[in-house]
């Protein structure tokens, strides 16, 4: 018997979402399903693939990451995002979400008849992009190719996903080695969409490294490089083991051209952190800030700084102070700040008495 499923874990809490199960249980069994024959990565090998808590993603502009879209079957609720800041699977931080957006046609498909079919699946380009509000400079960047990938290509699947091993270790990064094949050589359908690289699995290739839950919204690689090629999706197997790996393609001759749907998104003129609540800010560029006397001029600062806090005073009751566009009580009391807006804090000052009003942050 033939099948295909999905990567993501069965259940699995991100940020506070509950993540749908995409895959039948009856044919995942972690005990013989893992990046099968590959290694455990090393800290220079692949750093911009992030653990997502049950998926794998890859962090592809400065708030940019790419995962699957099954993975985020209810895209509008995701409110953070944890990721891990190196390959350690247990060292992550949390993020605030500005969207989710998985592929309009991944989400409601219109050429597909419904039927589960090879050309339905095909036609589901399964891959999403996720905007932070937080700066991670920590977490390299890795390039999406605008290329498309011939048969025959080197490539190199890398997850966190489970493993074949007994009892299970912790979450590790793993990574391996293979080369791209035609998809008609992994199904026996007459015609596949242009929508997805396959790679052959150890069923076909003993020795070739294949996915499992876990890695879903992973990254392929071009070897030895940083260009990502495909997104991991699904698996096909059979009986005998794991038959091919299937990763949503993002180049421009991909259908429905996921390259230039992602560059649409990236590059749309960022919103700034005092984008639509004031003009002309002034920009702050170290955590620790002091405005010193404000005057009595309405005023706007901007920061993309990791400040944690913020304190203000010597503003008469008429006047407001906000941070984000949430009003803060000005008696020099030390206030947690907010989650970060378009990547940073806006501190606004209306007009008002008195001069000696300030605010600093550290």
């Amino acid at each position: 018997m033939r099948y295909m499923f999905a990567l993501s874990v069965a259940a699995f809490s991100l940020a506070g979402c509950a993540v749908d199960a995409q895959f039948d249980a009856e044919l995942i069994d972690s005990s013989r399903d893992q990046l099968v024959n590959g290694h455990v990565a090393t800290e220079a090998e692949y750093p911009s693939t992030v653990y997502l808590g049950g998926c794998t993603g890859v962090k592809v502009g400065e708030r940019h990451f790419l995962s699957a879209a099954h993975c985020f079957s209810n895209p509008g609720s995701v409110t953070h995002l944890n990721v891990t800041a190196d390959n350690n699977a247990l060292n992550q931080v949390s993020l605030t979400v500005e969207s989710v957006n998985n592929h309009p046609e991944y989400e409601n498909c219109t050429s597909c008849a419904g039927d589960n079919s090879m050309s339905d699946f095909g036609l589901r380009p399964d891959v999403t992009l996720i905007i932070v509000n937080e700066l991670t400079p920590q977490i390299p960047i890795a390039v999406i190719d605008p290329n498309p990938v011939q048969v025959g290509a080197p490539v190199t699947l890398t997850g966190y996903g489970c493993e074949r091993i007994q009892p299970p270790p912790p979450t590790r990064f793993k990574v391996g080695d293979s080369v791209t094949v035609s998809p008609l050589s992994l199904d026996p359908a007459a015609t596949i969409p242009g929508g997805y690289t396959t790679t052959e699995g150890p069923a076909l290739v003993p020795g070739a490294p294949a996915l499992c839950p876990g890695d879903s919204g992973g990254p392929l690689f071009r070897t030895g490089t940083n260009l990502v090629v495909g997104i991991n999706a699904l698996v096909s197997g059979n009986d005998s083991g794991e038959i091919g790996n299937w990763f949503t393609r993002l180049d421009q001759q991909s259908r429905y051209d996921v390259h230039s749907w992602l560059a649409g998104l990236m590059g749309t003129p960022g919103s700034t952190p005092c984008s639509s609540i004031c003009s002309n800010p002034t920009p702050i560029t170290s955590a620790a800030f002091s405005s010193g006397n404000l005057g009595t001029g309405e005023r706007c600062f901007e920061s993309t700084a990791n400040s944690a806090a913020v304190n203000c005073g010597g503003f008469a009751a008429s006047r407001t102070f906000e941070v984000n566009g949430t009003a803060l009580s000005c008696n020099g009391t030390a206030v947690n700040l907010p989650a970060k807006r378009n990547g940073g804090y806006c501190f606004h000052a209306s007009a008002g008495a008195n001069t000696w009003a300030w605010f600093s942050t550290w």
